[in-house]
Order: structure tokens, then C-alpha cells, then sequence
């Protein structure tokens, strides 16, 4: 089979998808939707003094409970005056957004929420924008589909970009406030892996993330770091974590930590620390904060080769031509020459490809 994209399933397989024929032409854009305005409500003295760490969540409106209490408009009736009905409404500032932007935004802020108070939260603060209950619940029923869906995606594909390229450390990197500022880490920091990546071979996919408690800025990455070509050393240290409230271990790097400042090294052997439990981690940064995945140049997800026939095992399913389990040696082929069989280095010769 010729021009067949090869990945692995996150354990020991490689897996072959055989060229599709016909193609599915151009993506069609969706129409623009209608902007909407929001109104921001200004924070109440009284409310923020006694305002505690949980979101307020009503009753979950996906099981059928009244939701008309939250297509009421705040208003209060005016005091002192000579009509009874005058009425006055409290507005904030106002500004212009889309029924998705809201959305994305309470999604956000709700992500610690369980599944259940989540939908009741977002639906909550979805409402004045609905002028009809079911409305408002097939647009959030449809939302949180393709989100869930889009998480899923993107968590199978930096799987298999791990898998591929044989990723073996999940390192968290943050920076000393005596040595530089954030501008200067968040540059700087990059600026060294991209050289370790081009000079030592090394390879990596990570996000920034803020700290819950110190809104410090730290870069989370799982590498590829070959053998011999680790910069500084690795030790370990012994210090009292305020969260678990007891002293834990963890491994640093003297030439990251003198140069940023605290770090940490963890190998992905497999027991321990997984690939899968690596990426949990990233993509769930990226939902928090709606960042992006940042990876060394050529970290790709699939490597593009000929099969031989005679390295096909079976179909990965029944009854299906398109999948195909690959023997772990198999051969791997460029421009119609044989590279040899896959290794490490037959990888870095080889054709990769999104």
C-alpha cells in the first residue's frame, strides 16, 4: 500500500490507515452569528463581602425543573414615589458578544463544577439571551456535545504525537522572580528548548498554565529527551508540599533551576507516570485556559510511509479495510526507498506528516 499514515495507539501497536479515495471537498463555513448585547451587572459591596470560593448553581434544568425564574429581568421597584408601578432596573456596562463567545466563557469558569451543576450553572447565566427554555436547551445540549467532542479529539491526537515520538519526561518549568520577570522567562524559556530541539534532538509538546493560588505563570511539557544529551543534572529533593500537607520527593534540573529557577523532571516510565496521564494533564490546561498546544518543530502525529504487506498482522476491526495492526519492526519506506526497519533514527529520516 502506498502513502499510508502510520500511528501509534498510545500502548506497543503501530497502526497503518490506507489512503482514502474521493475527496470531501471544502469545509463550509458557518454563517455569522447574531451578536447579542451583554450586560455586565456591577459587583455589590454587600454580596462580595460575604461572597464564598463556591459558584452559585441552581437546580439542574436539564431534568424538567422550572427555569422561568431565570428569564426574569433584575429590576426593583422605586421607592418614594408618586406612581407605584415606576420601576427602576439596575444595569451595568454593556458590550457586544455572540451566544458562543458566553458560553465558552461560563464553560470556563465552571470546569472544577461537576457534569450535573455545571449544565444548571451555564444554563443560569445563558437564559437572558433566550427568549424560549427549549431553546436555550438545544443550543447547550449541542455546545457541550462538540466540546466534549473537540476535547476528545485533541486529546487522541497529542496521544499519538507522545506515542510516535517516544516521549519519556513530563517536566513542569516556572521561574525565579530574582532572575527575570514573566516576559522574560515565558521568551527565554522557549528560546532554549527550541535550541535543545534543533542542537541535542530533543522534542517536546507542552502549555502555559497559571497557578491557582499564586497566578504564577509555569510552562507544562511532556519531552522526548534522548540519551546522553540531558543539560545539567538531575537530583532529587525532599521539601514539605503545603497542599498535601507532608513531605514529598521530587527530581530537578541544576541546569534549568540555576538558570529559571524551580523545576521538575518526572520519567514516563510507564508505571507510574504514563503517557495518557501526562497528556490529562495538558489538555486539561487547555481547557482552563483556553491556550494552546506549543511543540518543537516536526512533531507531527503520523509518520508517512509504504506498508508492505508482509508487515500487516490483521485489520485492526473486522470487516474494515482501512485500519491495520503493523508487526513493531516493520519497514519504513521514503520517496520509494527503504530507510530500514523503525527505529528512533529511521523516524527522524522519515516523513512525518499532520
Amino acid at each position: 500500500m502506498k502513502k499510508c499514515k502510520v500511528y501509534r495507539d498510545g500502548g506497543m501497536h503501530y497502526i497503518a490507515i490506507a489512503p482514502s479515495e474521493g475527496h470531501a471537498g471544502m469545509r463550509r463555513k458557518p454563517p455569522p452569528e447574531e451578536p447579542i448585547v451583554v450586560v455586565e451587572q456591577p459587583p455589590d459591596p454587600i454580596e462580595e463581602e460575604n461572597q464564598t470560593d463556591a459558584l452559585p448553581v441552581k437546580e439542574d434544568v436539564s431534568k424538567g425543573s422550572d427555569v422561568e425564574e431565570l428569564y426574569q429581568p433584575e429590576c426593583s421597584v422605586a421607592e418614594n414615589t408618586d406612581d407605584a408601578n415606576d420601576i427602576i432596573v439596575t444595569l451595568g456596562k454593556t458590550r457586544i458578544s455572540t451566544r458562543s463567545e458566553e458560553f465558552l466563557r461560563w464553560y470556563r469558569e465552571s470546569l472544577e463544577l461537576k457534569k450535573k451543576d455545571r449544565y444548571s450553572f451555564i444554563a443560569s447565566k445563558m437564559a437572558p439571551y433566550f427568549t424560549d427554555k427549549e431553546e436555550l436547551h438545544r443550543f447547550l445540549h449541542r455546545k457541550l456535545a462538540c466540546r466534549e467532542r473537540a476535547k476528545m479529539t485533541k486529546r487522541l491526537r497529542c496521544i499519538r504525537r507522545a506515542a510516535l515520538h517516544d516521549m519519556n519526561y513530563f517536566c513542569t518549568f516556572t521561574y525565579d522572580s530574582k532572575k527575570m520577570n514573566e516576559e522574560e522567562f515565558e521568551k527565554k524559556l522557549l528560546n532554549t528548548l527550541s535550541h535543545f530541539a534543533s542542537r541535542k534532538g530533543w522534542k517536546y509538546m507542552g502549555t502555559w498554565e497559571r497557578g491557582k493560588d499564586t497566578d504564577r505563570l509555569h510552562f507544562h511539557a511532556i519531552m522526548h529527551i534522548p540519551e546522553s544529551t540531558m543539560s545539567g543534572e538531575l537530583v532529587k529533593k525532599r521539601e514539605y508540599d503545603v497542599k498535601k500537607k507532608r513531605m514529598v520527593e521530587r527530581i530537578e534540573n541544576t541546569f534549568f533551576e540555576k538558570k529559571y529557577g524551580r523545576n521538575t523532571f518526572e520519567f514516563v516510565d510507564g508505571t507510574a507516570l504514563t503517557v495518557n496521564t501526562a497528556i490529562e494533564y495538558i489538555v486539561k490546561y487547555l481547557e482552563k485556559d483556553g491556550g494552546r498546544i506549543i511543540c518543537s518543530k516536526g512533531l507531527h502525529t503520523f509518520l508517512e510511509t509504504d506498508i508492505d504487506n508482509k508487515d500487516i498482522v490483521c485489520r485492526l476491526r473486522e470487516g474494515e479495510d482501512k485500519k491495520y495492526i503493523l508487526f513493531d519492526d516493520f519497514k519504513v519506506y521514503k520517496d520509494g526507498k527503504e530507510l530500514g526497519t523503525i527505529s528512533p533514527g529511521v523516524l527522524a529520516r522519515a516523513k512525518t506528516v499532520e
